[in-house]
């Protein structure tokens, strides 16, 4: 066999690894990327509790799909909770559709400051089909400690304070 030959099969031998390392490379390439799109287009359900100035802080319960596509959840559970949310702790939102940036808001009706911290577990599905469960820790005493202020100006008519005092609460609330 002469060098030539010796060179050849060298070169050929070189270029079919390079060839499959550039395939491996370009599958884990698709890979991450299948997922990072995936991940970015998500529905992604959020419980938390907020609160509203009104005169006082009314407390309310949220589910939030911050997500950028729907999610149908699937089961809702409380833990530790010692009242009711809605009217029999939101069974009827099983097999509910939630879409992008929907929100469900249910007054929290016990506003005792010796509520205990509860926890809600929601699992729902995504377009897919994919199972999603999300555990959220929640603190209801979290307005416990801010204090609520309301000012009124004599030279006002009681109609006018109740409208400052409305448009104030909600630049604030918009803060």
């Amino acid at each position: 066999m002469e060098t030539s030959d010796v060179i050849q099969i060298i070169a050929t031998f070189i270029t079919g690894i390079t060839a499959i390392i550039s395939v491996i490379i370009a599958v884990k390439s698709l890979k991450i990327t299948q997922k990072s799109i995936e991940d970015a287009n998500k529905p992604i359900v959020v419980c938390y509790l907020d609160s509203v100035d009104i005169g006082y802080y009314q407390q309310y319960f949220i589910i939030k799909n911050f997500g950028k596509t729907p999610a149908v959840i699937t089961d809702i559970t409380f833990e530790n909770l010692q009242q009711e949310v809605g009217m029999n702790n939101l069974e009827s939102f099983k097999g509910t559709l939630i879409a992008p940036n929907q929100k469900f808001v249910i007054s929290m009706h016990d506003n005792d400051d010796t509520r205990q911290d509860f926890s809600v577990t929601v699992r729902y599905k995504d377009q897919n089909e994919k199972g999603i469960k999300e555990v959220f820790h929640l603190n209801p005493n979290f307005t416990k400690d801010i204090s609520y202020v309301e000012s009124s100006l004599s030279s006002l008519s009681k109609e006018a304070n109740q409208l400052n005092i409305l448009h104030h609460n909600n630049v604030k609330n918009n803060l």
